[in-house]
C-alpha cells in the first residue's frame, strides 16, 4: 500500500495540532509497517526527522510555510504528486484535504467543530464563510475521519447530520514519554531562568478567549485574596486575548504575581511541568486537549474544566470544575495547594492516566484506518 500524509499544516510554534502531526508523523515511521510512506512537508521542516527515516519513507519537501504557499501546494501540487507517485490514499490530519479526489482514498482528521460551534474565539479567516464551507465540503467528502475523541465525534454528526457515525472513527493521540518528572537541578536551572518562585500554579496554552484565561484570573485573585502566597505563570503563545489579559491583571493588581512567559519551547516543558505546584486548565473546549495530560505525566496535580473531550480524557483523575464557576476553581486550587494527601492521589492517578494515551496505539490504529480504506477501494 502506499500512503501519502500532508503533514505542511505544521507551523514554527507548535499548537495541538502540530503535536499531533509530529507525534503521528514519529509512531508511523517506528510502527514497521511495510507499505510505503510518503510525508508532504514543508521545505523548513525537510530535516525534521533528523535522518530517522527507514527505506520505505519517503520526506518530500514541496511547500513552504506561509499560508497561501501551503494552500496552493495542497490543492495544486499535491494532486499532481499522487498521480505520480500512484497514491492508495492520501491522509490530510488537519481539517482541509485537496478538491481534486483523484484515484487515492481519502482520510481527514478534524480535532473539533469551534469553528461552527464557538466562532467568536477564532481568528477572522477560520470563522469566515469561506473556510467553513471548505472544513464542511472536506468532512462530506472524505472517504473516512479521524477525530481524538467521543466529544469531537458528537460534535461532527451533530454539525453534520446525514453523515453516518461509521465513518467517523476515534483514535485519540498519545502523550509523549519525553513528558515525565524531571530531576531537581533540571527543575531549578528552567525555574531560575525564567525567575520564577518555588510555588506556583501554571497554565499552558495559547493565550486566546476560549482557553477562559479572564475566569482563571478571576479565580486566581480570589485566592490570593483568601491569602494564598503562590504565583500564577502563564506559558504560551500570544493571541488575540493577550493585551486585554494585560489589562486585567493591571486593573486587579496581579501584574507582580501573575508570570506571562509567551512560548516555551517543548524540550523546557516537562521542567516547567514538574516545578508547578498545580496546573489548571479551565478551557472552554478541546478537541482534545494536551496540556493537562503532559502535565499529569510529569506529576503534577491537575484541575481542568468539566467540559468537552478534557473531562473525557482526564477520567477520575484530576479535579473537575464547570469552566465558568469561578469560585469552585478557586476552591479547587486552594485545596490542592495545601492538602497533600490529595495532591499525591491525584499525582499517583494522574501519571496513570497519562500512561494510557499511547502513540504507539495512535499509530497502529492510524494505519489499521489505511488498511480498511484501501480495501474498500480495492473491492469496487
Amino acid at each position: 500500500m502506499r500512503v501519502g500524509i500532508d503533514v505542511t499544516a505544521l507551523v514554527s510554534h507548535g499548537t495541538g495540532v502540530d503535536s499531533y502531526v509530529r507525534g503521528l508523523m514519529k509512531h508511523l515511521i517506528r510502527a514497521g509497517t511495510d507499505h510505503r510512506l510518503t510525508f508532504f512537508v514543508n521545505y523548513e521542516d525537510r530535516a525534521l526527522l533528523n535522518g530517522e527515516v527507514p527505506d520505505n519513507v519517503r520526506m518530500v519537501a514541496g511547500s513552504l510555510r506561509p499560508r497561501p504557499v501551503r494552500l496552493a501546494f495542497q490543492q495544486l501540487a499535491l494532486p499532481a504528486a499522487w498521480r505520480r507517485l500512484e497514491l492508495d490514499v492520501v491522509h490530510s490530519p488537519a481539517f482541509l484535504m485537496p478538491v481534486v479526489r483523484g484515484r487515492p482514498r481519502h482520510l481527514l482528521t478534524v480535532y473539533d467543530m469551534t469553528f461552527f460551534s464557538l466562532p467568536q474565539v477564532h481568528t477572522r479567516l477560520h470563522r469566515s464563510a469561506a473556510f467553513r464551507y471548505a472544513v464542511r465540503t472536506s468532512i462530506r467528502r472524505a472517504d473516512q475521519l479521524i477525530v481524538p475523541s467521543e466529544s469531537t465525534r458528537d460534535d461532527v454528526t451533530r454539525c453534520l447530520p446525514t453523515l453516518s457515525r461509521e465513518r467517523v472513527e476515534v483514535i485519540p493521540p498519545g502523550v509523549s514519554q519525553h513528558f515525565r518528572p524531571r530531576a531537581d537541578d533540571e527543575v531549578r536551572a528552567v525555574r531560575e531562568r525564567f525567575e520564577l518562585p518555588r510555588d506556583y500554579v501554571l497554565h499552558v496554552g495559547t493565550i486566546e478567549p476560549r482557553k477562559n484565561l479572564r475566569g482563571l484570573i478571576d479565580a486566581y485573585d480570589r485566592l490570593v485574596a483568601g491569602g494564598a502566597t503562590a504565583h500564577l505563570v502563564l506559558a504560551g503563545r500570544p493571541g488575540g486575548d493577550l493585551e486585554a489579559l494585560k489589562s486585567v491583571l493591571a486593573s486587579r493588581g496581579l501584574s507582580d504575581r501573575v508570570h506571562l512567559l509567551g512560548y516555551v519551547a517543548r524540550q523546557d516543558l516537562p521542567a516547567l511541568y514538574s516545578a508547578a505546584r498545580v496546573f489548571v486548565f479551565p478551557s472552554i473546549y478541546e478537541g482534545f486537549g494536551f496540556p493537562p495530560l503532559e502535565a499529569m505525566a510529569c506529576g503534577v496535580p491537575t484541575i481542568a474544566a468539566r467540559s468537552s473531550a478534557v473531562a473525557e480524557n482526564l477520567g477520575g483523575a484530576a479535579e473537575l470544575v464547570a469552566p465558568w464557576d469561578t469560585e469552585a476553581l478557586a476552591e479547587a486550587m486552594r485545596r490542592l495547594l495545601r492538602d497533600e494527601d490529595l495532591r499525591r492521589r491525584r499525582r499517583r492517578e494522574g501519571m496513570e492516566r497519562a500512561a494510557s494515551f499511547s502513540w504507539q496505539t495512535t499509530a497502529r490504529k492510524t494505519l489499521a484506518c489505511y488498511e480498511e480504506v484501501a480495501a474498500r477501494s480495492a473491492s469496487l
